[in-house]
């Protein structure tokens, strides 16, 4: 069984605001990996809004799903915002089934 591909990048503005890029499919196979980089992102000096931006990531799945809660609740905890944004296709069910786009997106 070969890994689904996937890539985390980061950008931060000058302003605080860290967009978090991902791309590709995140299941099992990026579940902690994914939990880390979100949690981590909160806690990085100078960051009041964190973005999450799924333009182009393929799959999520409820490691996926975890990761992204764990990431909102690390930043909740840090006084940061949490959000989102470009969720599209099975990635935008998948948010609005476990009611995470509710909570999550814009």
């Amino acid at each position: 069984m070969t890994t689904p591909p996937f890539t985390v990048s980061y950008q931060q503005t000058p302003t605080g605001v860290l967009r978090i890029c991902l791309s590709g499919e995140f299941d099992m196979s990026a579940g902690s990996t994914l939990t880390q980089a979100l949690v981590d992102a909160a806690a990085r000096p100078h960051v009041t809004q964190i973005l999450v931006d799924l333009e182009h990531t393929r799959l999520i799945d409820s490691f996926a799903v975890a990761a992204l809660v764990a990431g909102y609740q690390a930043a909740t905890a840090a006084q940061r915002t949490f959000t989102v944004v470009n969720g599209h296709g099975i990635v935008q069910q998948v948010l609005d089934i476990t009611g995470l786009s509710e909570v999550l997106c814009r």
